[in-house]
Parts: C-alpha cells; structure tokens; sequence
C-alpha cells in the first residue's frame, strides 16, 4: 500500500454505499482515499472475513483495521471538509451514539433502494 494512503473496503453491490463512496470522492481533492468493492478486493491478503466486510465499511490505515463508525471518524479526519465531524466525535459520548447510529444505518442499507448521498 503506497505510504499515507488509506483503503476503504465497501459493499459495491449496496446502492447506498455506492453513493456513500461518490459522495466521499467527490471531497477527497487530496485523493488520500483509496476504494476497494468487496468483490474486487483482495481483502484476505488483510485476514479479513467477507461475511465482516458486508456487514459495515472497513478502514485500512497503517496495518490497523477501523470498521463501521470508526471507519466514517477516520474518513471524517482525512477529509478536510469533514474534519468538523471528527472534531465533533472526540465530545464525551459521541463515540457511542455515533456507533450505535451507524449500526442501525448499515443494517437498513438494503431497504433504502437507489438512496442518493
């Protein structure tokens, strides 16, 4: 993996993720995020699990594995645009609404056909 790059593994056959993704490239100027659809990443070369990997986004970032929320917090902090949102999660207690929010939301992924970001 080229040095600063960070992979994000996600569900390229979930509508709204594919539109999750657009949305996160269309901020990253920088280009410091690198995207991999699980059926065409090579994600066992990280131990990675496919039935993991459907169930919530996946960060790689220097050998550490960030998953669902904390995915989207590391995300939040390479993106300037978002960094707010970071900033936001270091309050008290974000942590653990932002984790059960973002579980609720990939559970339902499915339901929102088409949803657009």
């Amino acid at each position: 993996m080229p040095a600063g790059k960070t992979i994000i593994i996600y569900d390229s056959k979930c509508h709204f993720c594919i539109n999750t993704k657009k949305f996160f490239e269309r901020l990253d100027k920088n280009k410091k995020l690198r995207w991999g659809g699980i059926d065409s990443f090579d994600y066992k070369k990280y131990s990675l699990k496919k039935e993991d990997l459907l169930k919530e986004i996946h960060l790689i970032y220097d050998a550490k594995v960030y998953k669902g929320y904390y995915a989207f917090k590391r995300i939040s902090k390479k993106i300037p645009l978002l960094f707010v949102f970071y900033l936001f999660s270091l309050i008290p207690g974000i942590d653990f609404i932002g984790n059960k929010a973002y579980k609720i939301i990939a559970k339902h992924r499915y339901i929102v056909k088409g949803a657009k970001i």
